[in-house]
């Protein structure tokens, strides 16, 4: 991450943070008020770009982060855990550029398996967005190594894919 690619990408959060939030919010607003998340998660260690996809202008259109927490032991997921979100602003969604930034994510998030944090065994991914949930969406991440675990309180459905670790001294 250089200068430039910060820079951009604040811009970017300044833009497109509320709405991104405000997306969110409206997956979830047909839950009641009263189920909130669990507290199974705790804080974020640290949030980090994973991959940005560019308009032909060069404009970042689409990003994906990933978010290392710590667990709770109850999860028998490990100590650690990736969490892995993805957003495109609404004028450059589509099937192809979604698919091309998500395995792009996932190749170069596998080839980074030296500067991953060890402790995280899994890749999480919260399928909140009701498109992610139709059959042949579980399909697709069933081929990209993803494993359904299960829905949770928010409405979403929780997938994980176990991680490569490499640890050294």
């Amino acid at each position: 991450m250089n200068d430039q690619l910060r820079s951009e990408l604040k811009a970017f959060w300044r833009q497109y943070g509320k709405p991104y939030q405000e997306e969110l919010k409206s997956f979830r607003a047909t839950l009641s008020n009263n189920q909130k998340r669990m507290g199974l998660l705790k804080k974020p260690i640290s949030r980090q770009p994973a991959a940005i996809s560019r308009d032909q202008s060069g404009a970042i259109d689409g990003i994906v982060f990933v978010v290392l927490r710590e667990l709770e032991t109850s999860l028998d997921l490990g100590s650690h855990a990736y969490f892995q979100r993805m957003y495109v602003i609404p004028e450059s969604r589509n099937p192809r550029l979604a698919n091309q930034l998500f395995r792009a994510f996932l190749k170069g998030f596998d080839r980074e398996e030296e500067k991953r944090d060890h402790r995280a065994k899994v890749l999480l991914a919260e399928n909140i967005n009701p498109g992610l949930q139709k059959a042949s969406m579980r399909r697709y991440f069933a081929r990209l190594g993803f494993q359904m675990l299960g829905g949770n309180r928010l409405g979403g459905e929780v997938w994980a894919r176990k991680l490569k670790t490499h640890f050294s001294f």
